[in-house]
């Protein structure tokens, strides 16, 4: 039996635009925060709030998750399809409290995001072992580390991530163009 292809999938900025959801939050503490547009350093509240008004921003958006007020990307879903019927065995690995697992999974659920396992935090690169296939991420530390472990690495091009699209990771401009790169590159490695 041939076994699976293990892909790893982010959520936030990858499934859907969290970055307009936080930055709605981020506001509620400064109304002159910067539009996302400008988001271009991990640091980005430095000047507009604290670190910690910055992560309860976070947190306040994972909390809420399964609102209808937050909804994937219109190809998340068919992404996801697709990448299961070409046989690959998907974890969704996001950034974030295990606290938030039950909106989590009911937003996932809800939209219809199809997945094999779910695993929520702060340590998501451990899961990138020699059996993981791809890894689909906005983060470009998290890519980083998955192409020093030897594994592809693609995510959304985004301000934050643009200056690293040169570190061994392909950034692309929709899930639909993701899917294209994985299924040609996953099956240049299978042949």
């Amino acid at each position: 039996m041939k076994q699976r292809k293990k892909a790893i999938v982010d959520i936030d900025n990858t499934l859907w635009h969290f970055c307009d959801a936080l930055y709605e939050e981020l506001r509620k503490t400064n109304r002159r925060f910067p539009t996302p547009d400008s988001w271009t350093d991990w640091d980005l509240w430095e000047g507009y709030c604290t670190e910690d008004d910055f992560y309860n921003a976070v947190n306040a958006v994972h909390f809420n998750q399964h609102s209808d007020n937050y909804l994937p990307y219109p190809e998340a879903k068919d992404f996801l399809i697709n990448l299961k019927e070409s046989g690959y065995h998907i974890t969704i690995a996001s950034h974030r409290s295990p606290d938030y697992i039950m909106q989590t999974e009911k937003w996932l659920k809800k939209h219809g995001l199809v997945y094999d396992e779910l695993h929520l935090s702060f340590h998501k690169t451990q899961l990138f072992t020699e059996s993981t296939d791809v890894v689909v991420d906005d983060s470009p530390l998290v890519l980083e580390q998955a192409v020093v472990k030897g594994v592809m690495a693609t995510g959304l091009l985004f301000p934050w991530n643009r200056l690293y699209s040169e570190n061994g990771f392909i950034l692309l401009n929709s899930l639909d163009e993701i899917l294209e790169f994985i299924l040609v590159a996953g099956s240049q490695t299978d042949g």
